[in-house]
């Protein structure tokens, strides 16, 4: 969830995932600390919990509100996935649905992930990504917060799941243009200072014939509403999944299948054959490291490798 700056973004409230790890030592992304094989690309083997640091340069990105500050805290990061996570779902359906099942959802719709390039953007404790990374998926795992990040690492570590942390910005991809087979977004779209932006970064990152999938809190009855506003002062948005379908639409992204349980909507879009084209440097002009020549190889593996930023 908390995908953009400010310490984190969002309110791990709406409901989302997170977690990832990665590395580079001598010559990590900006300042990164760790060693290439931590959680380096590809599933290299390594220091497990490194995080590569990411995060654009501030005033490149929106800033987040209250909600992204509180989710800078060790505190939140430690209770989020225990205390709120695995009963939000349910809480926001009133019991119709469950985390269980959401998981469920985002395995069946996402379809077999063994192999592929997996971005969870605003990873939270890593919810999503270690689910998906238990399948074969090669994960990243990005999130505005270092200490979801850290807690993502603990918890992947517990289950035995290799995940590539990374500290960035959801309005600014760290990566190159149609890297990932399949990025999934839970909640992080409840966060979002600018979600057309956001929506932007994912079809680029996207391959052809790419899949995303989000969940997010969608504007709530009467009874919810006051809540709502309420969080709305810290940051938060409630869009409607036909406020989603413009985004994406405007994005090259095209709608393949919505489903709304209550608060909570499911959706998956893939990248349409009318996707605008992509960026001519890349990543997004928040990103301060070199182009990456291959799609398969980033910034700081590049460096590692004493390649030059050409």
């Amino acid at each position: 969830m908390a995908g953009t700056s400010e310490g984190a973004a969002g309110s791990r409230g709406a409901a989302g995932s997170r977690g990832a790890a990665g590395s580079p030592g001598a010559a990590g992304s900006r300042g990164a600390a760790g060693s290439p094989g931590a959680a380096g690309s590809r599933g290299a083997a390594g220091s497990r919990g490194a995080i590569v640091d990411a995060m654009p340069s501030r005033g490149a990105v929106p800033r987040g509100g209250a909600a992204a500050w509180v989710n800078g805290w060790r505190l939140t990061a430690k209770a989020y996935e225990p205390l709120w996570r695995h009963r939000s779902v349910g809480l926001l359906t009133r019991g119709a649905f469950s985390t269980e099942r959401e998981l469920k959802t985002l395995l069946a719709w996402t379809g077999s992930v063994a192999g592929a390039e997996v971005l969870d953007v605003g990873c939270s404790a890593g919810l999503y990504a270690r689910t998906l990374a238990a399948e074969g998926a090669i994960v990243h795992a990005l999130d505005a917060s270092r200490p979801f990040l850290e807690e993502a690492a603990r918890l992947a570590a517990r289950d035995g799941v290799d995940l590539t942390l990374v500290q960035g910005d959801a309005h600014a991809l760290p990566f190159a243009d149609e890297t990932f087979d399949v990025v999934v977004v839970g909640a992080t779209l409840n966060e979002l200072a600018d979600p057309q932006r956001g929506l932007d970064e994912i079809a680029r990152v996207l391959r052809p014939a790419g899949r995303a999938w989000f969940m997010f809190a969608r504007r709530a009855g009467p009874l919810g509403r006051p809540l709502q506003a309420l969080m709305g002062w810290g940051g938060l948005r409630f869009p409607e999944p036909a406020d989603l379908d413009a985004w994406a639409s405007r994005s090259g992204l095209v709608p393949i299948r919505t489903e709304e349980r209550g608060a909570v909507v499911l959706a998956l879009y893939g990248r349409g054959q009318g996707a605008p084209a992509v960026a001519a440097t890349s990543p997004s002009p928040g990103w301060e490291g070199p182009t990456p020549r291959r799609n398969r190889r980033f910034n700081w593996e590049r460096r590692l490798d004493g390649e030059d930023g050409g």
